[in-house]
């Protein structure tokens, strides 16, 4: 089942790479048409260089090491950002009720907005009182396949609000991921199946050897599953969203490559045990002559 996972998350993966890129135009009349009376600070001119980044930039070999010592969460969809200048703190509702209003209007299909606190405080300390603790809002809106954050900040030292657009879910990955989930599940089953009786009647130490690297193999594979799975899960129950995390994500990827990677070659080398030759016993007529 795994291997059927990972299949269906490349395959959903290769259907990103496939969407249609984002347009900073697009950025442009989107805020235009939502505050055409506001003059912004600031507004992305550029096109993103790729559908995924890490740090700014396209993935390349230069990022091997971020994504293997943990830092693989960096690896995500492109977007582009536009801001305004601050704001009266005491606006903050009203500037609310505005942008959705704003946002009916534009034809944006938007959700519930979010508060989430502008800064944790250690909860024993005395100084920390959580009433206290300004709070930011996001709202999250969809037209066509474009996606919009709006952020609503509570803190004099960021822009009162900036937008992120990014695109939906290329609507091919889901038959794509179906397709591919099922295609690696039965071409693991298949390889693996042929494994287990190529290694039968083996000695004890290539027999165990391989069942351990297997084992091992399917540790490493399935630890990130069950770890990463119920928190992005959980995610998607606090907050709504228009877009699901990719499902690359839920499986831990690319944050714990390491143990992917790791498990991969575990299986390489009891895949290998597996292909060595077997030896034949001696013809008894042979023998007795």
């Amino acid at each position: 089942m795994a291997c059927g996972l990972f299949a269906a998350s490349f395959g959903t993966w290769l259907t990103w790479l496939g969407s249609r890129p984002l347009d900073h135009n697009e950025l442009a009349v989107a805020v235009s048409q939502l505050y055409p009376d506001k003059q912004v600070s600031h507004i992305d001119t550029d096109d993103p260089p790729s559908v995924f980044i890490i740090y700014g930039s396209p993935l390349s070999w230069s990022f091997a090491s971020d994504l293997l010592m943990g830092d693989g969460g960096e690896y995500s969809l492109a977007g582009l950002g536009a801001s305004f200048e601050q704001l009266p703190a005491d606006s903050r509702p009203r500037v609310l009720a505005e942008l959705r209003q704003r946002l009916q209007a534009a034809g944006w299909d938007h959700a519930e907005p979010v508060y989430s606190n502008a800064y944790e405080c250690i909860p024993d300390d005395p100084r920390c009182d959580p009433a206290s603790i300004p709070s930011n809002i996001t709202v999250y809106a969809q037209r066509d396949d474009n996606v919009l954050e709006v952020h609503i900040y509570d803190d004099s030292t960021t822009p009162k609000m900036d937008f992120a657009m990014t695109r939906s879910t290329p609507s091919s990955a889901y038959p794509v991921g179906v397709v591919a989930f099922v295609l690696g599940t039965l071409s693991g089953w298949c390889l693996f199946g042929w494994a287990s009786r190529r290694t039968e009647g083996r000695p004890p130490l290539t027999q165990g050897t391989a069942k351990l690297l297997f084992g091992v193999a399917v540790f490493l594979w399935w630890a990130p599953i069950l770890l990463s799975a119920p928190l992005v899960l959980l995610h998607h129950l606090r907050e709504p969203h228009f877009r699901w995390h990719p499902m690359w994500e839920w499986l831990g990827q690319p944050t714990l490559s390491l143990p992917f990677l790791c498990g991969c070659l575990m299986l390489a080398l009891a895949l290998g045990l597996a292909a060595l030759p077997q030896r034949q016993p001696a013809d008894q007529t042979l023998a007795h002559r």
